[in-house]
């Protein structure tokens, strides 16, 4: 019988933009619907949304620079495969003077399909093709530690499962809020 791994809390400063990434069907949803307190951290996902669309991803776009600019911790929804986007956020909170910690999710293909069937819903295989080679290549490239993020984490579906919270640490330097 193979060991279990037992609960676990990840731990972050207060002040902390934090960005969970992997291929549809990885958990992120999941991982963020169970272990993030929604009224200690503000969480940008777009399967909160009920509307879908072409207009989706601009929202969701928006929404994450709202809240890196507030003052609660942020806890990003995001593929995470796109250096742009990927860029774009962190240089955000790097602005914000908030560190940035990347919690990659990894699920191989077939285990991401599943995910996606019990959630039921799910992307063509022609996406899962572009969003599995998409995310080998980033995996392989090396150099997400290089980017700046204050801590890079790769953990499987079966380490994410046994996360029961993300917490929150008072910060030594709380980001201000802006103001609106």
């Amino acid at each position: 019988m193979a060991p279990t791994l037992g609960a676990m809390d990840l731990i972050f400063p207060s002040d902390s933009v934090i960005v969970v990434a992997g291929v549809p069907g990885a958990g992120k949803t999941t991982l963020l619907r169970r272990a993030v307190d929604r009224e200690l951290a503000t969480v940008v996902d777009t399967d909160d949304r009920a509307r879908r669309g072409p207009l989706l991803y601009l929202g969701h776009y928006a929404r994450i620079a709202m809240a890196i600019a507030g003052a609660k911790p942020a806890v990003i929804h995001s593929r995470g495969t796109k250096t742009v986007a990927r860029r774009t956020i962190l240089a955000l909170a790097t602005l914000r003077g908030r560190p940035a910690h990347l919690l990659l999710l990894h699920a191989d293909r077939a285990v991401a399909e599943a995910g996606q069937r019990a959630r039921g819903r799910t992307v063509s295989d022609s996406e899962m093709d572009r969003q599995v080679g998409d995310w080998q290549a980033l995996l392989a490239s090396g150099t997400l530690q290089a980017e700046g993020w204050a801590t890079v984490e790769l953990m499987d579906r079966e380490r994410a499962a046994a996360v029961t919270e993300l917490r929150f640490t008072p910060a030594h330097h709380a980001a201000p809020a802006l103001a609106a």
